[in-house]
């Protein structure tokens, strides 16, 4: 009798855990590729109003994966890895574990720095920032990131560099476009005929699969007010071994007229690099940086070839760094063609040097790049294996 008291909670508290459904189930397929730090976005029936945070757990192993739920009615998914032959049914339920997360937002009244554990990854500048005592304030800029660190806490990136002051580190900007039949120039401050600027800070948050910053921004025409709104998605995924972020842009032309990206050798998301690559800058410059990109090419070469991805990297503070930026495939003529300086530290992804093209009223261009950041040389095995993952995503199916 003593026993069968005993045993019935038991038996009861079993049979409760065991049989609590999951919210819905989704099938993932590796595809015969092995995921490593794979950020996956899954999108949801929005009736299912999912909010916080998920656990995703495979039904036959066990494996479970962080996941968090956007505003979007989308999930994130962060696999940490999944072996290559993986093909299984995962059931997402609500988490219940603590709220300590890896990534951290810290928003102060400059902007919104993320940081991985104890180390800055970047700097999302929503203030404006002025340029450097002397220099004309046409110069100033906000809607940026700088600094974009290294996990070893170097800063690769520059933001008014002496020599082109109008570049700023990672910024999104059109150079020779025909607005109204008249130029507008949103990247050369100094022609004073555009630039680009923050607007609001839409959401400012971790979770357990992602840090992340939405934000608006604008470029305006000084003659004619704005011409395109633009939002950008930052996501920040909690790796270990070194930083891993998304940067998603859209713009969506909210003027009457038509904005022309005409032909031409440069423009779009661009990448300033370290003060210590500039040779024009007499106090700081100590080595040039290399480029290596995704076809083979390396520094002034790679100028105007296509690539799936690029790599910059040289000492900073006496120790190697760098960053790898790949385009995602559904971009705007991916694999995309690039500007690469031949003297200073300065490229960018220029969908443009192909030919124009144009946004009419009401139309968006959207582009997505993937930024990865080693601590010291970029390692090109993880390189190729977060292209061939962009290449080739795993594959999702919910069930129904």
């Amino acid at each position: 009798m003593t026993f069968r008291i005993f045993l019935l909670p038991v038996v009861l508290v079993w049979f409760s855990a065991c049989s609590k459904a999951p919210i819905i189930n989704i099938e993932l397929n590796a595809d015969g590729i092995e995921r490593v730090n794979y950020p996956l976005t899954i999108p949801l029936d929005p009736n299912l109003a999912l909010s916080g945070d998920y656990i995703l757990e495979n039904e036959t192993s066990g494996k479970t994966y962080q996941a968090q739920a956007l505003p979007s009615g989308e999930l994130m998914v962060f696999i940490d890895q999944m072996p290559s032959e993986t093909e299984a049914v995962f059931g997402l339920s609500k988490s219940s574990g603590n709220k300590e997360y890896k990534m951290k937002i810290n928003q102060t009244e400059e902007g919104v720095e993320v940081i991985s554990g104890q180390q800055p990854v970047l700097f999302y500048q929503t203030a404006v920032a002025k340029p450097p005592s002397g220099l004309p304030d046409y110069y100033k800029r906000s809607g940026m990131i700088h600094p974009l660190y290294s996990p070893s806490g170097q800063a690769l990136t520059d933001a008014f560099p002496a020599g082109h002051t109008h570049h700023h580190a990672i910024f999104n900007a059109w150079v020779n476009t025909k607005f109204k039949g008249e130029k507008v120039d949103f990247w050369n401050q100094h022609s004073e005929t555009g630039t680009a600027e923050h607007v609001n800070l839409i959401s400012a948050a971790a979770g357990p699969s992602a840090a992340i910053i939405e934000s608006t921004l604008r470029h305006l025409s000084l003659k004619e007010g704005e011409v395109l709104g633009e939002k950008w998605t930052i996501m920040v995924y909690p790796t270990d071994d070194y930083f891993l972020f998304d940067l998603i842009s859209e713009q969506t032309n909210t003027s009457t007229d038509t904005l022309f990206i005409l032909e031409y050798h440069y423009g779009g998301m661009g990448f300033r690099g370290s003060k210590e690559w500039n040779n024009v800058d007499s106090t700081n410059f100590t080595n040039t940086w290399e480029i290596l990109t995704s076809e083979g090419y390396t520094n002034e070469n790679a100028n105007h070839t296509h690539a799936s991805w690029v790599t910059a990297s040289g000492e900073v503070d006496s120790k190697t760094a760098g960053v790898t930026v790949f385009g995602f495939p559904d971009n705007f003529r991916y694999p995309q063609a690039i500007r690469v300086h031949p003297s200073m530290p300065y490229w960018v992804y220029a969908p443009m040097v192909d030919g124009e093209f144009y946004i009419a009223p009401g139309d968006s261009y959207k582009s997505k790049f993937r930024y990865y950041v080693p601590n010291g040389k970029p390692n090109q095995e993880v390189i190729e294996n977060i292209d061939e993952g962009l290449k080739s995503p795993i594959k999702v199916k919910v069930m129904k």
